[in-house]
Parts: structure tokens; sequence; C-alpha cells
């Protein structure tokens, strides 16, 4: 079952074509990676399929609308991350508890919880922010760099929970530059350049070998756009 499906879409920007012809789909369960230099279209697409920018043709189908991740995702810094999380959770009419078991499962310590978000570390605003953003469990995840600020624990305890929460049932979009991550996470890799789609590569071992072959395409389309 289709949880994303994109077809043909394109967007011009005055003289640019910053989308031509894109196309592409995610079922439950499975997640698909997003690989890109800047300005090969990654962020257009998102914003596309976010309602942000309206296309000049094509369509956008979904079950329901996408929960996203900004790169930078700004929280109120007076709030703390327990506050913020279950007023989400009441104004979503999910409940309440959900707000500390998602600050939990992306392991904000207890005792930052309930202290205000500016006094937190880079990273424990990274887990405030992934929490946030799955705490309601959305079956359609949209996410942009999600790995930014998070040491080597913090990464793989965030990968193990989104590998668990696509076992669940969720599909996911991940745009990133950490290649590696994309690999241990996703079931299909993009690679977009010129703002089209211009590699469409299934993922069998999950290895280092297939981050290399991945990293040496990435290189050869971002130079093909310069």
């Amino acid at each position: 079952m289709s949880c994303l499906e994109v077809k043909n879409l394109s967007k011009i920007f005055g003289q640019d074509m910053a989308l031509e012809q894109v196309s592409l789909h995610i079922d439950k369960n499975k997640a698909v990676g997003l690989l890109g230099a800047n300005g090969a279209g990654k962020s257009t697409l998102i914003k596309c399929i976010l309602g942000l920018v309206n296309p000049d043709s094509g369509s956008i189908n979904t079950d329901e609308p996408p929960a996203y991740l900004a790169e930078l995702a700004q929280l109120p810094a007076s709030l703390s991350a327990l506050d913020l999380l279950t007023y989400k959770c009441r104004s979503s009419n999910y409940p309440s508890s959900a707000a500390k078991d998602s600050l939990n499962e992306f392991g904000l310590p207890d005792k930052a919880q309930n202290k205000p978000i500016r006094t937190y570390s880079k990273g424990m605003r990274q887990r405030a922010s992934l929490a946030l953003t799955l705490c309601n469990h959305p079956r359609l995840i949209l996410l942009d760099e999600p790995m930014s600020g998070l040491d080597a624990l913090g990464r793989a305890e965030t990968l193990a929970t989104l590998k668990h929460r696509k076992k669940q049932g969720a599909a996911i979009l991940m745009s990133s530059h950490i290649v590696s991550d994309m690999v241990q996470l996703c079931d299909r890799i993009l690679i977009m350049a010129h703002g089209k789609i211009c590699e469409n590569i299934t993922l069998v071992t999950h290895s280092l070998h297939e981050v290399k072959i991945l990293e040496e395409k990435l290189k050869h389309w971002t130079e093909s756009a310069q």
C-alpha cells in the first residue's frame, strides 16, 4: 500500500527548472533516501509534498498529512520538551502519556525533560525535535538531516528507533548527506541532480560496499551538475 505517490512533478522558478518530471512512491514499512548536492531539487520536492510550494504540473497523493522534521527545527526556548510534547499530543487527540514515551524512545534524559529547552545542548534539541515530530506515531514521515547535532551513539539510537517505526508500518522519506546512515535505514536511494531523479537504487546488503557505490554515484552526478 502506497503512503506517498508523486507522479511527474515539475516546478519552474523563473528560468530555472527546479523539478522535472519527478516520480516516486513509498509504501508502508519502507524508507526511501534522497541524495543530491545543494540545488539538486530535494528541498523543492519536500516543500511540494508538504504543500508549501505548488508544482506547475504533476500530482501528489498521500494517505494522511506527513509529519516533517526540518534540518534546523526551532523549538520554543522557554518550554520544556515534556510540556511541548504533551501539548501536541492533547491537541491531536493522542494520549498525553505518549509525550514521555516518545522522549524516552529518542533518549532525552529524564532530568532534562522538564527543563527549559534553552538549556539543552544541540544534540538534546535534536532528540527533542525527533520526539516531537513522531510522538503521535504518524504513518508518513519526512526527515531533513535528522542526525544533525547527534553524536555517534545518538545517531545509532535514532537509526534503531526509526527502523522500529518503519517496522510498525511507517513510511519514511529521508534527506541526508550522511550516506552511511541512509544505507542502514533505507530500502531504496534516489539520487537527484538537475531537478531530476537520476538514479533509483535498491539496497540489498546495507553494507559498506553499498555506501562506497552510492558515494561514487553521488560524486558523479554532483560533478555533472557543475
